[in-house]
């Protein structure tokens, strides 16, 4: 856990001073550099869907490892959400959500004890008053909430070119435009970039529309200068979001990871069809 971070964390969820002292250089290094990426690509968001939003304020993260777990315990609700079956990667997975979801929550003074429970589309269940987002690809758990449910659209996806190596899924994922970009330099990579920006729109825009959004609706078109895809919306998702309208998702890759971000302010209001 990011040090700076840690400090806003409440002490019942903090690791213990033994797992700190344990923790290799390497692992604490690696920690803090995530930490550092997630916030800097979750500010450039932020300030650009609406200014007033302000880190530690009215927008909260959260960048937990596996180490921190330690100290977490699941609501019982909460457990129920996983099958009974589930593997064992599948609930450390899930833990490292609902641990970042609650550190985040925290920050935001949300009180903690209620579970964070799941909706029909897998999207996290905040409550009133509260936009957000939950990524794990282990060993790492990310969640950014945002006051104003009913004004942002948030969305973020942390992914591995090992995540998505094994099938070539391009066909399914990419425009022949956004393929072109792809084929324009180091494919696999390109493909996770490509991937992780389509899941944070999706878990951004599902709480409007409220169904499946397949990766073709979304066309995305990659901003150098800004090092981010613009996101061009191809079918309606809902009274809010036609076609044509964008959206940007901000980007960066720390090491083997490939980090997206959505935060979109709406114009007119959250309204579900």
């Amino acid at each position: 856990m990011d040090p700076a971070l840690s400090k806003k964390f409440p002490p019942e969820l903090q690791p213990g001073s033994s797992l700190r002292f344990q923790a290799t250089q390497r692992e604490q290094t690696e920690t803090t550099k995530l930490a550092n990426t997630v916030e800097s690509v979750v500010l450039r968001a932020m300030d650009e869907a609406d200014s007033s939003l302000r880190l530690g304020e009215n927008a909260c993260l959260a960048v937990i490892s596996e180490r921190d777990l330690a100290n977490f315990v699941l609501h019982p609700e909460e457990v129920r959400i996983l099958a009974p079956r589930a593997r064992p990667r599948k609930r450390v997975e899930f833990a490292l959500g609902r641990a970042a979801a609650h550190y985040a929550l925290k920050q935001l003074g949300i009180e903690t004890r209620d579970p964070v429970l799941r909706g029909p589309g897998g999207e996290p269940l905040w409550g009133d008053g509260i936009a957000g987002s939950i990524t794990h690809c282990r060993p790492w758990g990310v969640a950014v909430v945002v006051k104003g449910s009913n004004r942002f659209a948030v969305g973020v996806d942390l992914e591995t070119v090992e995540g998505i190596q094994e099938t070539d899924i391009s066909h399914l994922v990419c425009h022949s435009s956004e393929l072109d970009w792809v084929r324009q330099g180091l494919f696999q990579e390109r493909m996770a970039m490509i991937f992780s920006a389509k899941e944070a729109v999706y878990k951004a825009f599902y709480p409007l529309c409220r169904r499946y959004i397949d990766f073709k609706e979304v066309r995305l078109t990659w901003l150098r200068e800004r090092n981010c895809f613009q996101g061009e919306f191809v079918a309606p998702f809902s009274p809010n979001v036609l076609p044509r309208e964008t959206c940007a998702v901000h980007c960066w890759r720390q090491d083997e990871f490939f980090l997206s971000c959505v935060i979109q302010q709406l114009e007119g209001g959250l309204s579900h069809e």
